[in-house]
């Protein structure tokens, strides 16, 4: 636990968490609720617990080793569960996120040019230009209201997945229309369904997951529209989707099918525009309730790009927006669970992992556990200075997964999180909204209650 020398003593609000086990009912009620509700305090502070259910153990790890084992040591054996693909199938289909095997190989090979530093760097104008318009929006709020800057960061993280991946105006990719339908879908399909938790067989009807299953079929008729125009327009730009559409496997010369590359297009819709607008939102809230370290953003700035719009050397010398993004992502990983099934017998040294059981990887307890942080529920951005960060154990902070998958699109998250942070504090003041309580809740991804409304004032 490296110590730090912070410049300020804010400390964000969440959940707070039970002092013991619930009860079963309740417990299964808050599961449904948000599960952040049902951790009991032990878990940030002893190291492991299991809990034997119909039939079978459910692992709680939030341990470094732990997910070390899972992420890296034996990923042929800790598998996705059918609980999980359920959840963001009927959107992704068989993309990056939810393929396995020989499939998920040969994608990640396929898809893994385009997302080398040099695409990327050529990427960062376009980040810049959506920070700009966003910044345009903000001003335009009447004086004295809050903007909800969830709402802002998820127009903003969609206009650049349209002009990165699609490469431009799509009618298809409205942002009222994709923001609705993954609205729609988070919100049915995120909840977890008691009947899946007591192992009922996916034949039975559940005519409560309608909503979900449109907004998916939405979304994916978005995606196969864009491949049709792009490829009958004849463009060959280097975009995300041009460099999906020429994609070849470097083992086999083979290429995306139309169903990977739909499957593909809306996982970098989903990653790409949603946990990159709720990163972008804690932070925003993070930064307006500690101006100290607001200050030292818009000095950095300032020194590093003058009024100049964000280019990509830029990015990589804005060292402080990166450490402040990082310990957001910490505080409020996007990602605060990830489940996985064992198929076989495992022995962890510490645990015993029998065939069938399930592994909870709470990422969202592991960055806020005791035996790990010091004072872990402080916003802290020195953790992660280059001297501090070098102390973690390299499976202590996981918010983009670990190991062979861990996510492809990591350097284009944080480029991206940066490019726009650093553009809207030069414009823009945030100021801390004391009305609004804020309170994360588990929907497939880690999100806020009731939006982000800040206060937002012109620095000019």
């Amino acid at each position: 636990m490296p110590d730090t020398h912070h410049v300020q003593d804010f400390i964000p609000q969440t959940v707070t968490p039970p002092d013991r086990p619930l009860p079963l009912i309740r417990g299964l009620r808050q599961m449904i609720a948000n599960p952040l509700h049902v951790w009991p305090k032990a878990m940030y502070e002893n190291p492991y617990h299991g809990v034997k259910w119909i039939g079978r153990t459910f692992h709680y790890f939030r341990k470094p080793e732990h997910m070390k084992a899972v992420f890296l040591d034996h990923t042929d054996i800790f598998r996705k569960s059918q609980f999980q693909k359920k959840i963001v199938g009927p959107a992704l289909g068989e993309g990056l996120l939810t393929a396995e095997g020989d499939h998920w190989k040969f994608q990640r090979r396929a898809a893994s040019p385009a997302f080398r530093i040099d695409a990327l760097h050529a990427l960062v104008s376009a980040f810049s230009a959506s920070a700009t318009a966003t910044v345009d929006r903000i001003r335009a709020t009447p004086g004295g209201h809050t903007v909800d800057v969830m709402r802002e960061m998820q127009h903003a993280t969609l206009d650049v997945i349209v002009e990165t991946i699609l490469g431009g105006a799509d009618p298809d990719f409205g942002y009222a229309r994709v923001a609705g339908s993954v609205e729609d879908y988070v919100q049915v399909m995120g909840k977890p369904d008691l009947l899946d938790l007591f192992g009922t067989p996916n034949w039975v009807p559940r005519p409560w997951g309608g909503k979900g299953r449109r907004a998916a079929s939405a979304l994916r008729a978005s995606a196969v529209n864009a491949i049709r125009r792009r490829r009958a327009s004849g463009d060959t730009r280097k975009d995300l989707l041009g460099l999906l559409l020429a994609a070849r496997d470097p083992e086999t010369g083979r290429g995306f099918s139309d169903l990977e590359l739909i499957d593909n297009v809306v996982t970098f819709i989903g990653a790409g525009h949603e946990t990159t607008a709720l990163t972008l939102a804690f932070t925003l809230y993070l930064i307006a309730n500690a101006p100290e370290v607001q200050d030292r953003l818009v000095r950095e700035v300032h020194d590093v790009c003058g009024e100049a719009p964000i280019d990509a050397p830029m990015v990589d010398a804005l060292i402080y927006h990166e450490q402040v993004i990082k310990e957001s992502m910490r505080l409020y990983p996007p990602v605060a669970l990830v489940d996985r099934v064992a198929t076989q017998d495992v022995d962890l040294g510490d645990v015993k992992v029998r065939k069938g059981d399930f592994a909870f990887n709470l990422i969202y307890v592991m960055h806020r556990h005791r035996t790990l942080w010091r004072n872990p529920e402080r916003f802290d951005p020195e953790r992660f200075s280059p001297e501090n960060a070098k102390d973690l154990h390299r499976f202590q902070y996981m918010p983009f997964g670990a190991g062979p998958r861990i996510c492809i699109g990591m350097k284009f998250a944080y480029m991206e999180a940066v490019a726009i942070l650093a553009t809207l504090v030069r414009e823009l003041c945030f100021l801390p909204n004391p009305a609004h309580k804020v309170e994360p809740n588990i929907r497939i991804t880690l999100r806020p209650e009731g939006g982000m409304p800040l206060f937002v004032a012109a620095r000019r």
